[in-house]
């Protein structure tokens, strides 16, 4: 989520904020429409008056929406009931939304972001203060950093797909990770991550009860989505036909707030969503726009990541971005609600992995034998092939760390000797089961797509099942319980199967984009030739200009291929659009 836009300055206590600093406040004020929130010694908070803001005694601010973790009531001001004092691990554990909290401490002030990470939160040291905010491009324009790409975090980009790190690929600016908390003091920066997923994915807090796991997730989301709902007025929801999207629709209209739903059309050789879309607007009874993907709509020269320090944008996507404007501005929106990270939170594995989880914690059961079935169903194999299949599995040596998901089309040799991302979530805690530790990582993924967006320009994109008490509770939730009967995210399909249309719960597929894909750069395969092996990735010997040069001459091999060439464009425009900064300078 994109709230308006703030810019903190914190300062230790025994320093001073230099005079460029002082004078960018103030052109901040005049040329971005902030407003002083906070402007002591230690603190000078800039932000947009009329968004959601919480003022604390001690000076400081919490800047965004805040829950309580009972009663999921919003709080909109500190009181007795709610002293917001607390040490950040007792916080969040407190607490939940999507936040940025700067409070004082004893040693100091301290910035926590939450840990679904809905609010942004990037981070520079200019002139001994250090200044967190959602407009990183402010710094650069106003010449406090120059402009210098850290190719490293870019060739990471390539090698760890979507495992974010701390850095970003513009030197001098780093990132809050979600959950972490930095302090400031004696002129450094200190994080610590207060918050871990792998804390909620121990066999000591499981919820091993089918039916208790299915009641569990349709409170959860309900309250959930009646907390974020409270908070606006008009809301509209992309809904693709799928399971994700579809309960985020139910979860807004089971609670009187009925949403503006919205479709696409398929583009040819993609799966059409508009009946199963259609069945769940007339179920929940709400009003749904149909509308084509056009891909005259989509530059691919031009990254909606543009205004950030990495390349995060998936350019295929203006084409979404545009019509969502357009019906949000058309009724008032001031919210798009958006089922983004359902299958991380959902734990959508295609895997034998729940089987190998099973028996690590059962050994040779009843249970055991049903969930090789249930994913014997899944994958449309028989028994025999997923037993064999996970014993083998079962056989390997535990794996602390992700299996690197490199671009098919990166050089080899620029991805070797690469260190891993910086990001705290990653390295899984000693006898974790195996596919538990596939679905933490799967959350580390969906992180990199929360910005990036031209519809942010307009309202906030929410992601309601990225809610912390949502995520905290599927990762208590077995791996074999989210496979039963054979039907991928089965926990969630049961918690909605009597609100949600019978064709919607039992389907098995998704939807796909691959056709679209397809279009785009058959449209342009002159100007990608010319981005890709005479762009900035070619020349800093990123990519295998060969193999991208092969793949725009044939017809393509499946959708991964489409996939990983649009990651190139992608990052290749952002390159583009910062470089452009630099020359205008």
């Amino acid at each position: 989520m994109n709230i308006a836009p703030y810019i903190f300055m914190l300062t230790p206590k025994a320093g001073t904020r230099s005079p460029r600093l002082v004078a960018f406040a103030h052109s901040l004020r005049r040329t971005q429409h902030l407003t002083v929130l906070r402007d002591d010694v230690e603190l000078l908070a800039l932000g947009a008056g009329d968004a959601p803001c919480i003022d604390l005694v001690d000076g400081g601010l919490i800047w965004g929406h805040l829950f309580g973790r009972c009663t999921a009531a919003r709080i909109v001001d500190q009181a007795e009931s709610a002293p917001l004092t607390e040490p950040a691990e007792d916080f969040v554990a407190r607490y939940w939304g999507g936040y940025l909290a700067v409070r004082h401490q004893p040693d100091g002030l301290e910035v926590l972001r939450d840990p679904s990470g809905e609010i942004p939160c990037y981070c520079a040291e200019i002139d001994g203060t250090h200044i967190v905010t959602s407009r990183p491009h402010l710094l650069f324009d106003a010449g406090l950093l120059p402009i210098a790409f850290d190719w490293t975090i870019i060739a990471q980009a390539l090698a760890f797909r979507d495992l974010k790190p701390a850095r970003t690929a513009l030197r001098g600016m780093s990132e809050l990770l979600p959950g972490v908390a930095a302090r400031v003091g004696a002129g450094r920066l200190e994080t610590r991550c207060v918050w871990s997923p792998w804390d909620f994915a121990r066999e000591t807090d499981e919820v091993s009860d089918a039916a208790a796991a299915t009641t569990a997730v349709r409170d959860t989301v309900r309250q959930c989505l009646t907390a974020w709902g409270s908070c606006y007025k008009r809301a509209v929801v992309e809904i693709s036909g799928g399971l994700d999207s579809a309960i985020v629709a139910a979860g807004l209209a089971l609670d009187g707030r009925g949403p503006a739903c919205l479709n696409f059309w398929p583009a040819a050789g993609d799966p059409d969503e508009r009946p199963y879309a259609r069945a769940i607007a007339g179920q929940l009874g709400l009003t749904m726009r149909e509308e084509p993907l056009d891909i005259v709509a989509v530059d691919l020269t031009t990254s909606q990541a543009r205004d950030l320090p990495r390349a995060c944008a998936r350019t295929f996507a203006q084409a979404m971005d545009r019509t969502s404007r357009d019906l949000g501005a058309e009724i008032g929106a001031d919210v798009f609600f958006s089922g983004g990270g359902g299958d991380n939170v959902f734990c959508y594995l295609q895997s034998v992995l729940p089987v190998v989880d099973r028996y690590r914690r059962d050994g040779i059961s009843r249970g055991l034998w049903r969930t090789i079935d249930d994913v014997a169903q899944l994958a449309q194999a028989t028994v025999w092939q997923v037993a064999t299949t996970a014993a083998r599995r079962a056989a390997r040596r535990e794996q602390r760390m992700p299996t690197p998901s490199r671009n098919r089309f990166m050089a080899v040799a620029a991805a070797e000797g690469l260190p891993w991302p910086d990001n705290p979530w990653l390295e899984a805690p000693a006898g974790t089961l195996p596919g538990k530790r596939r679905h933490v990582w799967s959350l580390i993924s969906i992180q990199n797509h929360l910005e990036g967006y031209d519809r942010l320009a307009d309202a906030p994109i929410i992601s309601p099942l990225l809610s912390q008490p949502l995520v905290e509770l599927c990762l208590r939730i077995p791996t074999w319980l989210w496979c039963e009967a054979g039907r991928n995210r089965a926990v969630a399909r049961n918690a909605f199967a009597d609100v949600l249309p019978p064709t919607v719960i039992a389907r098995r597929g998704k939807g796909a984009f691959d056709g679209f894909g397809a279009a785009l750069i058959d449209a342009n395969r002159p100007l990608l030739r010319d981005m890709l092996l005479g762009g900035a990735l070619g020349r800093h010997g990123l990519i295998d200009a060969t193999a991208v040069e092969r793949a725009l001459e044939r017809p393509f091999a499946n959708g991964e291929v489409i996939v990983e060439l649009l990651a190139l464009i992608d990052l290749e425009a952002w390159i583009s659009a910062w470089r452009h900064r630099q020359t205008a300078r």
